[in-house]
Formats: C-alpha cells, structure tokens, sequence
C-alpha cells in the first residue's frame, strides 16, 4: 500500500506487541491499555486487509502466514523508526551545551552573569547543572565542566581559572551592631556562621572553616557562638540578612562586595593554594559552542585571583600544601 497516510499505525503498534509477545495479556500490558483495546486494534488490522492474522485457540495465539509477513516487515519498519529517533536525540543533545558545576558557584556566581551569556550568545543552547559536589570530569559526562581543583588525565584538557582567597564577610547592619571588630581576635566575640561536616563530605577538599582560618594568625577557636549550616549559599543569604559573620571565598562573595550588600570588617584573608579548573573533554574542545562559553569564562573569572601585589600585602595567611584530601574529585 503506498498510500502510508490510510494505515491504521496505532493498531500496527498493537499487532507488533501481541506477535512479539504471543499473547494479547502481555502486549495490554505493555502498552498500558485493556486487553479489549488490543483485541480491536487486531479486529481493525484483520478488517483493514480483509485477512487473519492470528490463529486464536483455546489457551494461546499463533501467527498466520500472512501474520508472519506482517509481524516481519513491522518489526523492521519500526526498528527503523526508533532507530531515527535516538539519531535525532543525539544530533539534538550533540547542539545542547552542557555546563556541570558545584552548586555554590552556579548560585552565587554564575547565575549573576549567565543572562549577559545568552543576550551575546542565543544560538548557543546552554544547559547548566549544578551538583551539590565537584564534577568528575571523566564519568559525569559533561562538555564543559568548572572544577575544585583537577587531576590531569589523558582525554581532557584543563585550564586554571582561578584560586581561593577566603576573608571573613558580613552585612552592614550586622557590623554596626557588633561590638567593633578590629583585629581578627575580635572575631571569636562574634556570631560566626560555619559549614557543617556534611556540607564537606561531598567536596573533595578538607574542611576549612574558622578554626582554619582563624588559626592562620595564631588564634585558638574559643567561639562565643556559632550557627552552622550544611549549604552554602544558604549560609551566604543568612550572613546577608544580618544574622552574623561568614568566611566568604572571593569568587563567590564578589558580586556582593561589589554592590555592597556584603563587606569585609577586616581586611586580613587567607590564600588556601587550592585551584579551581574548567576541564574540557578533548572531543569537544573544538566545538564552536565550547570555545564560546570557554572565552566568555575565562573573561568572567579574569579578576578574580589577587594581584601579585596585593596578595604580598594584604594576605597575611595561607595554608601550604594541599592535605590528603585536597587533591583532586574522585573521577572513577
């Protein structure tokens, strides 16, 4: 029949499931309809051709000789059809641009910038994920991903985009009703807020929170109190209403600086020596999509890591090599 528009497709569908099948039961089953449906989509198919398709028995159905051919030539035509919808699933999915990140960044950095992405870029069709952990370049499957430091390996390449400045940070209603924060002693006076051990059990790097950074300048953790959290972004909104003071890393407490909705009440802070990276699968570095948001990152991200001059004068503190758990996310 070349006239494809008059063939009834659903009780095709029907027929192809009860033949694969041998059972009417099973076919309703699997296409979640009642065995009746199955049982006239059959009807239909035996009036249309004016032929039996099936020998029905007592306890089961077999196939007729012309139900043969016809089950024969279904199957094909429909692997076909499935066939060309994964093909145009993966062209599809080859056209997204799929970005992973931890969630802190993608809140509190990237979705400050990513609407100037898109006005300069709309034929770029972005996807981004945020994970409550740092990407694993080789198993998650990204085509770009922003990493808490990195592991080299064949099959990637890696650029550095910036390193980690931590400073405390807190709002301007909250400083003014502190009892004067001075030096970094002054702090453990203070409401502190903190990450909990939760929060960095799924990061790849070890704790550092005020013990650390307080300890950089020699100074025990005999908090008067403190307030924890497991999220970051979290903690961030609550240091922003007032509640108390926070470690702020630079590249996610920026935007706020900027504007002023955060301050830093002293001006020690503490280089950490941990690097984050955007790793990139070698067999997308050439995508035209993936140099795109490649070069408008690294212009995002330019004026993140302290001037040369600035770090010798400003940092006061830093904590060397990277412990056993610093190094590098689990990829495997």
């Amino acid at each position: 029949m070349s006239n494809y528009r008059r063939l009834p497709l659903s009780a095709l569908r029907a027929f192809e499931a009860a033949a694969r099948h041998m059972s009417f039961t099973k076919a309703a089953n699997e296409l979640s309809v009642t065995q009746a449906a199955v049982s006239r989509h059959i009807l239909t198919l035996e009036d249309h051709l004016d032929i039996q398709l099936f020998n029905r028995g007592n306890q089961k159905v077999s196939l007729s000789p012309a139900g043969e051919e016809l089950f024969e030539a279904a199957t094909l035509s429909l692997a076909h059809i499935a066939a060309a919808f994964d093909s145009v699933k993966r062209r599809e999915k080859a056209r997204r641009l799929t970005v992973g990140m931890p969630m802190s960044f993608a809140t509190l950095f990237m979705s400050h910038r990513i609407g100037d992405f898109v006005a300069n870029n709309p034929e770029v069709d972005l996807h981004l994920v945020s994970l409550e952990r740092s990407p694993a370049p080789a198993t998650d499957g990204f085509d770009v991903s922003v990493v808490m430091g990195y592991l080299a390996r064949p099959g990637f390449t890696a650029t550095e985009l910036f390193g980690e400045e931590v400073f405390p940070v807190c709002s301007k209603s909250y400083q003014t009703h502190s009892a004067g924060i001075r030096t970094p002693e002054d702090l453990v006076s203070e409401v502190l807020l903190v990450m909990d051990d939760q929060h960095w059990s799924a990061y790849p790097w070890s704790p550092f929170d005020w013990v650390h950074w307080l300890g950089q300048f020699g100074i025990s953790a005999d908090f008067k109190r403190i307030i924890t959290f497991n999220n970051y972004p979290t903690m961030m909104q609550s240091v922003i209403r007032g509640h108390g003071i926070g470690l702020g890393w630079r590249h996610l407490v920026s935007d706020f600086l900027k504007e002023g909705t955060l301050i830093r009440p002293l001006t020690e802070s503490c280089l950490t020596g941990r690097k984050h990276h955007l790793v990139i699968p070698d067999t997308a570095v050439e995508r035209e999509d993936v140099q795109i948001f490649r070069n408008w990152l690294l212009a995002q991200v330019a004026d993140l890591n302290p001037p040369a001059a600035a770090a010798d004068s400003t940092v006061t503190g830093q904590t060397g090599a990277p412990s056993s758990r610093q190094g590098l996310p689990p990829e495997d």
